[in-house]
């Protein structure tokens, strides 16, 4: 799964696009950290409400069972210009 860290109007601005999450922070750092505690948050939701593997699949990661391990892969982190 693949999350992109923006510099965005004085801040860093994390966000997986295919699941419709985003946080913000000071430093890169902050705002993957951020994005990461917000993940593993909707992770608990969905799991809870037994719709995880739907809302994956929607997303346009099917297959992606209970069991599956989600790897989280950050790019295009900018720099402050």
């Amino acid at each position: 799964m693949t999350a992109r860290v923006e510099w965005q109007d004085g801040t860093y601005l994390a966000s997986i696009e295919s699941l419709d999450l985003a946080a913000e922070g000071d430093t890169v750092e902050a705002a993957q950290d951020e994005l990461i505690n917000l993940m593993r948050n909707w992770i608990e939701v969905q799991d809870a409400r037994s719709l995880l593997e739907d809302a994956l699949a929607q997303a346009g990661f099917p297959g992606v069972e209970e069991e599956t391990e989600l790897q989280l892969e950050f790019v295009e982190q900018a720099t402050e210009s």
